[in-house]
């Protein structure tokens, strides 16, 4: 028995082995490319891949072989990997020399997605330092409280974005270094231009140090759906794991689609080979794993400035885009376009979601339009950069409301509020441990005690687990409404309301009520004319759901709702608006 960080008696003993999907063991075992090791982790033992890259050095030394490769594509910049070290070597050693880097430097990165973010981002972790990736979308508050959160001692930013911030600081305490030219002009002695301090320099060579695995490299931002934003810091180590995962969750899905279809994948369809389109913002995991993973398998990643659905289909086009990873409102995009053809959406093979659950309607019209095509969802979170569980193929279709089986190496169990384990179909909090887990947030141990507990992440999601050993994502703890003292699981409420006909999405949530403490109420995304009335909405929920979580309250809207920038429901926004009104 244990006491976790919170003072909690835990036996760390009691978890259940997790079932994992059937096909892993064709790709993992002794002297297969996927065998397993167990190393030690933070005094916990975890499962690593035997050989794999055990920090960015070692993943940076594989990717030296493809010097001749593309490494990066936008517009028309085409940079190879060879050029893309050399520029990130100059750029190292600039930092180390001008502007007091050391290991353990926090440099921010606020950019648009751009080619020069790769750049900054191999100079970074490479010399040591650690990359703090701030949401570039935001208004100058929100990027100066992230940057102000993890102490930032040096800015890389484009000038777009370094524009809007120095109109409300304009002489930061950190030194600037700018892609492009900024309005505020360089202070002499302390800023720099990017394009300066990054070109290629004869006899400066890229030597990445060898650090170790717990060596912090990057800090990603939560989300900020309930609250404002944390840093979370990601070692060198979970990076590197979470490349390693991603590539083997990659041949995983080959070997899925190949026995579901009884076709050979072709060879530009496999997931060594195909090429990476970044479509979301890089700054969240979306954009860090796989183009760290990229890297790694010598890959070239191809940069969309923003998203825009004729690019898109230009992509799918030219460079042959044939693994789609997207948000739901980009395939909605994409479905409504004259440009989405038989043809066109045929050449997708794979499509992997996930920032939010898909729409069931949005699943059906996936497997109309492209019945060939092989669905994937992944549930993981910042603090445990990005795998937790996965579910692909027939097994997603025939579970829509499963995040599938735990990724080979990470282990995931459900925990009652008093610690112990929660029975097979019993909901409780998901629990995650694995060589991905965060170090903690930078700068906030009260936060970090909270969520890391004797080397496992309290998720703060509620889950339950089906006899088959798939995971159901039941809600966030925090969004739990408790009605006349029955809990109802927003997440629950809103699978079956956008199941309705003309419902794009859906949002539950609780409003204060005399009687009942909280009433459930609801907002649907509804097609312009298509609004279900109150009485059909609840008449619908009454055919899925307990008469307790029917929502009492029923609003349509034909705008979207407001998400953060890396494509999820931005509740706090929602539920702020919803307080002003009332």
């Amino acid at each position: 028995m244990q006491q976790d960080a919170l003072g909690q008696t835990i036996d760390m003993d009691s978890f259940r082995p997790n079932i994992r999907d059937p096909l892993v063991d064709r790709l993992i075992g002794p002297g297969k490319e996927f065998e397993l090791e167990t190393v030690d982790v933070g005094g916990h033992p975890r499962q690593v891949f035997k050989g794999a890259p055990r920090n960015l050095a070692g993943l940076y030394r594989k990717a030296e072989a493809f010097a001749d490769r593309t490494l990066v594509v936008q517009d028309d910049t085409r940079i190879t990997f060879a050029e893309g070290f050399a520029r990130a070597a100059s750029l190292a050693k600039h930092l180390r020399e001008h502007f007091g880097f050391r290991e353990g430097t926090v440099v921010a990165v606020v950019t648009s997605n751009r080619w020069e973010w790769v750049i900054a981002l191999m100079a970074i972790t490479a010399a040591g330092g650690i990359a703090a990736l701030v949401n570039s979308r935001g208004v100058a508050e929100e990027m100066l409280r992230a940057m102000d959160t993890v102490s930032c001692e040096v800015a890389i930013l484009d000038a777009e974005r370094d524009d809007i911030i120095s109109a409300e600081r304009p002489d930061p305490a950190w030194p600037r270094i700018v892609i492009g030219a900024p309005q505020a002009p360089l202070r002499e002695g302390r800023d720099a231009d990017f394009a300066a301090l990054s070109a290629p320099r004869p006899g400066v060579e890229f030597e990445p140090l060898d650090l170790d695995p717990s060596a912090g490299a990057v800090i990603l931002y939560t989300s900020g759906t309930t609250g404002f934003p944390k840093g979370a810091l990601i070692s060198h180590g979970a990076i590197a794991h979470s490349a390693t995962l991603s590539r083997f969750m990659g041949a995983l899905q080959d070997t899925r689609y190949e026995e579901e279809t009884g076709e050979t994948l072709p060879d530009d369809c496999r997931s060594m080979a195909t090429p990476l389109v970044i479509l979301g913002p890089m700054f969240h995991l979306g954009g860090l794993v796989p183009v760290f993973r990229a890297v790694s398998v010598g890959t070239t990643i191809h940069i969309m400035s923003k998203w825009n659905v004729d690019i898109a289909f230009d992509m799918i086009e030219t460079i042959g885009m044939s693994r789609l990873s997207f948000v739901p409102a980009m395939l909605w995009d994409m479905f409504r376009s004259p440009r989405a053809t038989p043809e066109t959406m045929g050449t997708i093979c794979y499509m992997m979601n996930g920032a939010a659950p898909l729409n069931p309607e949005l699943v059906a019209e996936i497997r109309r339009r492209m019945p060939n095509c092989l669905i994937a969802t992944t549930y993981g979170q910042t603090e445990d950069t990005a795998w937790t569980t996965s579910n692909s193929g027939r097994t997603y279709v025939e579970n829509p409301d499963t995040v599938g089986w735990a990724c080979p190496t990470i282990d995931v169990a459900i925990r009652r509020d008093d610690g112990s384990e929660a029975d097979p179909g019993e909901p409780g909090e998901v629990w995650v441990a694995s060589a991905c887990l965060m170090n903690g947030y930078y700068n906030n141990p009260e936060a970090t005690s909270e969520a890391l507990r004797d080397g496992w992440l309290a998720s703060g999601d509620i889950g339950v687990f089906d006899e088959n050993g798939l995971l159901r994502i039941v809600d966030r703890k925090k969004n739990m409404v408790i009605s006349g003292g029955e809990n109802i699981y927003c997440a629950e409420v809103e699978r079956v309301l956008g199941g309705m006909p003309g419902v794009r999405e859906a949002i539950a949530y609780g409003k204060p009520d005399e009687r009942l403490g909280e009433r459930l109420a609801a907002t649907l995304v509804v097609e312009d004319g298509a609004a279900p009335g109150e009485d059909d909405v609840k008449a619908y929920c009454k055919q899925h759901l307990a008469i307790y979580k029917v929502p009492r309250e029923v609003n349509s809207r034909t705008d979207p709702l407001p998400r953060t920038a890396t494509g999820k429901v931005d509740r706090g926004r929602f539920l702020k608006s919803v307080r002003e009104k009332d």
